[in-house]
């Protein structure tokens, strides 16, 4: 629930340089920095909001915008600010001023209504530009949306009021208000944490439309030593050994170099196309060789890559990153065939999409 000021005009500093405010996905533009987004829990502090049920409003929105902020973070490229993330008192000054000297590319205030009322209905200011209707439009329909996954909620539908929030923040802002805090119904379902965490989602899935972000790939790392069970194969000419304490897991594998071919191969299972960067992991001798080829089966066909076995051991040292295609097979080689003298080591390799 929010409070409603004199109404005065919101001076914008784009406005002011003539400059027009669009959406970050809308502008065309590539960013190299990541959006700055300005998440706003309404109240906090001395100043509760409003309070019915055994619920207070400063409590529920500071739960759903943390959540907000947490979904965000987890899944795509973001900069979050936040008004507060404890319960502290802030004005409605600081909070615009906050998000303004940092340069917020957009600002949402989360509120909990009441009134006697029930549903969902969000605001914008009346005189707001096309970016913060797009922003409006998104968050809107990504929030009622994922609270009816929950329960049933009525949609009271997108408003327009002067709120200083609103007025007085120079980049496209939106107001939400969650529920009615003292009609009995609502209230359970502000009692919900299912409902709450589905009202963050429905937060955070807006926002990420509006800003047009693309979530990353899944996180992959894969580790295979040479004693993996159905991961690695070599011929009886590679033989093993516990001879450096440098090894990777308990033993590891040697060959005479050969002019002749034949690698020891690390099997990988490659969940889907993309970037990767390739580790190897050797013990160091004097005697082992100076120039072991590895052989990388990438998308566009195999690479070589040599390394100096004779230092740097018990260590992961990177072979570059490949554009790899998916499957699972023979991904990683050490080859004999080198002119170098010195045993080939075949230890372990490691796997990690970038």
């Amino acid at each position: 629930m929010v409070n409603h000021p004199l109404a005065r005009r919101r001076t914008l500093l784009a406005a002011a340089a003539g400059a027009a405010i669009s959406p970050w996905a809308v502008s065309g533009v590539a960013n190299a920095a990541p959006p700055k987004i300005y998440i706003d829990p309404g109240h906090g502090g001395t100043d509760p909001g409003a309070v019915a049920n055994g619920l207070q409003e400063k409590t529920l929105t500071l739960n759903i915008a943390l959540q907000v902020r947490n979904i965000l973070q987890a899944n795509y490229d973001v900069d979050i600010r936040m008004s507060r993330t404890t319960d502290i008192t802030r004005s409605l000054d600081y909070r615009t001023n906050d998000a303004n000297a940092w340069g917020a590319a957009i600002f949402v205030s989360v509120h909990i209504n009441s009134g006697g009322g029930t549903g969902f209905e969000s605001y914008r200011y009346p005189t707001a530009d096309t970016a913060t209707v797009n922003l409006h439009n998104a968050l809107h329909s990504k929030i009622i949306t994922s609270m009816r996954t929950v329960g049933s909620v009525t949609d009271r539908g997108k408003k327009t009021a002067n709120f200083h929030v609103l007025r007085e923040s120079n980049m496209p802002a939106v107001l939400t208000e969650n529920l009615f805090i003292d009609t009995t119904a609502d209230a359970n379902l502000l009692k919900n944490a299912s409902f709450l965490t589905a009202t963050a989602n429905g937060h955070a899935q807006g926002i990420a439309q509006y800003l047009g972000l693309s979530a990353p790939p899944p996180t992959y790392t894969s580790t295979v030593d040479n004693a993996t069970a159905g991961r690695f194969t070599a011929s009886a000419n590679w033989g093993t050994s516990t001879f450096s304490a440098q090894r990777h897991g308990a033993d590891y594998r040697f060959a005479n170099p050969v002019l002749a071919s034949d690698a020891a191969w690390f099997k990988v299972n490659i969940p889907s196309a993309g970037n990767y960067r390739v580790d190897v992991w050797h013990p160091a001798d004097a005697g082992y060789c100076s120039s072991a080829p590895h052989i990388i089966a990438t998308a566009s066909g195999n690479q070589t890559v040599h390394v100096d076995q004779r230092s740097g051991g018990g260590a992961w040292k990177s072979l570059g990153t490949f554009s790899l295609a998916a499957g699972d097979r023979d991904l990683v080689g050490v080859s004999r065939w080198t002119s170098a003298t010195g045993y080939v080591i075949a230890d372990a390799v490691r796997v990690t999409r970038v």
